[in-house]
């Protein structure tokens, strides 16, 4: 009886050693499993995210070369380039980056960083050419005013001339700021469609 006991009992616990290890198994494969789902979610986000900035960044940079930036390059002095009405940084031309901050924190400093760099100085550009439209307005009404005042006039040329001199060596900054940000992009862009399978994006 003592052995039936004793047998029962040793089953029983086996049972609930059984159970406990199966439980902890198949509780290990669920997280496991969710982890996985996890990596392929944010894999996802981060090549979306690659791929709308991508495009972003390159409208915004191709409109501002086709309505001044290859003027800015070929002009010599601020009168030779033409009054551009130029798209303000303060519109939504920028809302992928403008709605991305939360997955921006996830990229590795080096990459966030070089991305908002880039997207700060673009923006500053915009607003820095805007100035210079007011500054070269300025200059134009001067000159063509009923009251006409040399001294003003020159004035007024100097600050446009100095304004000029400082756009030219911005649009350089951020044109190299641009381009190389945009080949990042492309290289995660090309990696990812590599590793379509498993991707994981190491930037």
């Amino acid at each position: 009886m003592e052995s039936l006991v004793l047998g029962l009992i040793i089953a029983l616990v086996a049972g609930f050693i059984g159970a406990m290890v199966g439980s902890k198994a198949v509780s290990h494969g669920h997280y496991r499993y969710a982890q996985k789902r996890d990596l392929e979610l944010k894999s996802s986000q981060l090549i979306n995210l690659f791929q709308a900035l991508n495009a972003e960044l390159t409208a915004i940079w191709e409109r501002y070369m086709a309505m001044v930036g290859a003027a800015l390059e070929k002009a010599q002095k601020g009168e030779d380039l033409p009054i551009a009405v130029i798209f303000a940084a303060s519109h939504n031309y920028f809302s992928v980056y403008d709605n991305s901050a939360q997955l921006l924190g996830t990229l590795d400093p080096e990459s966030g960083k070089r991305i908002i760099e880039t997207y700060i100085n673009l923006k500053a550009l915009l607003d820095e050419l805007q100035n210079y439209n007011q500054v070269a307005q300025k200059h134009r009404d001067v000159r063509l005013g009923a009251n006409l005042n040399l001294y003003e006039v020159n004035q007024v040329r100097e600050e446009m001339e100095d304004y000029f001199r400082l756009l030219k060596k911005r649009h350089s900054q951020v044109k190299g700021q641009c381009l190389l940000t945009l080949e990042m992009l492309k290289e995660f862009l090309s990696l990812a469609e590599q590793s379509r399978k498993s991707v994981k994006i190491n930037i």
